[in-house]
């Protein structure tokens, strides 16, 4: 019963999270905001199965990875993040997906869905989870955090499939991984006295939001052709109008 109660648990700090970030980005690009979804909602709902897969295999990945000392911890972290940045860019870059606008918002989704699994995975090395409400309440912030940052990554590695330039914002992906898990490392690497672990949660909290702002607010009005920006913003104000 204790088994099953952390697998709910940390399930629900995984897909929640990632599900609500996923409804807040991509709102305003389909319906009821404009009239005609600017993405394909079958293919969202893909890249998420995906990054659900890929996410559990990069957890499988990282726990096997050899932990001896800092410098090996962080050469782990390392190599989980180029494993998982360069998932999304080989599986953005594909035909189907290459040069198109909505590649965007797939990588949006796919980074929720890896969010999903590797938070889950997390959670499931935590048994406390079920019977602190803390440590329950700094994973939940935690889980945010981390969704937003892999959301962005993705929001970026798809975009510069749409055009043309994938290694280019690999590249920028990368950087953009960087700056949140900087912040990240003592809570990550659980060392240091508590006060700079939690710290360390809000810090990086902070900074994945503010990654997830910038895709929401200029990545996603980037990617999206003359003609299609035009169209969303005369159908925004017509609905703020009839509102």
């Amino acid at each position: 019963m204790a088994d099953q109660l952390l697998f709910l648990a940390s399930f629900a700090i995984g897909i929640v999270p990632a599900l609500v970030l996923m409804w807040l980005g991509l709102r305003r690009y389909t319906y009821p905001r404009i009239e005609k979804a600017l993405f394909d909602d079958r293919r969202i709902f893909f890249s998420l199965a995906v990054g659900l897969v890929m996410g559990t295999l990069s957890s499988l990945i990282s726990l096997n990875l050899p932990r001896f000392d800092f410098a090996s911890i962080l050469i782990a972290l390392v190599a989980i993040a180029m494993f998982e940045e360069t998932f999304k860019l080989v599986y953005l870059n594909r035909k189907g997906y290459r040069q198109n606008f909505s590649s965007t918002f797939y990588g949006f989704a796919l980074g929720l869905g890896i969010a999903a699994t590797v938070v889950l995975s997390f959670g499931l090395g935590n048994p406390n989870l079920t019977t602190d409400p803390f440590t329950f309440s700094l994973l939940v912030l935690f889980s945010i955090g981390f969704a937003a940052m892999e959301a962005t990554t993705g929001a970026l590695i798809g975009y510069g499939c749409s055009k043309g330039l994938p290694w280019s914002y690999l590249l920028r992906a990368l950087f953009a991984r960087l700056v949140y898990t900087i912040p990240a490392v003592p809570f990550l690497l659980s060392s240091g006295p508590e006060w700079l672990i939690y710290l360390s949660i809000f810090a990086s909290l902070g900074v994945g939001l503010l990654l997830y702002f910038f895709a929401c607010s200029i990545t996603f009005q980037e990617t999206l052709p003359p003609e299609f920006r035009r169209r969303a913003r005369k159908e925004r104000r017509a609905r703020a109008r009839k509102d």
